[in-house]
């Protein structure tokens, strides 16, 4: 994640708190969307009889892409079946869980991260 889909990184930014229905995905962050899942999709076909994740059994592979399957859970990006499968593979990880629990936590603010919501203690719309 820190050389590649760099349009994805910046469209949609890592908050493990956040939830977002259908959220607007540029052409660009489509396009490096599309490049995960055909990756996903083929490491799925090429090792999936071996186990639920990309390479079959939990690799370093899998620990770069949990990032990636965070933010496709918290945007609502719409997934095919065998991407589907994986990212509740990554979910159901107890590291994962853990990884979750502390990071949901921290009540950090980034403002140029978090351009679709207020500050905490700002006031209410119309206020």
């Amino acid at each position: 994640m820190h050389a590649g889909f760099p349009n994805l990184r910046s469209a949609l930014s890592m908050n493990c708190e956040l939830t977002l229905a259908k959220f607007p995905l540029t052409r660009e962050v489509r396009r490096e969307v599309q490049r995960i899942l055909g990756m996903w999709t083929e490491c799925r076909a090429t090792f999936g009889a071996a186990g639920p994740f990309l390479f079959g059994a939990f690799s370093a592979a899998d620990a770069y892409y949990a990032p990636v399957v965070r933010r496709f859970v918290s945007y609502d990006v719409a997934l095919p079946v065998v991407a589907r499968d994986y990212v509740q593979a990554i979910e159901a990880l107890p590291s994962m869980k853990l990884w979750m629990v502390a990071a949901l936590a921290e009540h950090d603010y980034v403002d140029r991260d978090e351009t679709y919501r207020d500050p905490p203690g700002s006031p209410a719309p119309g206020v």
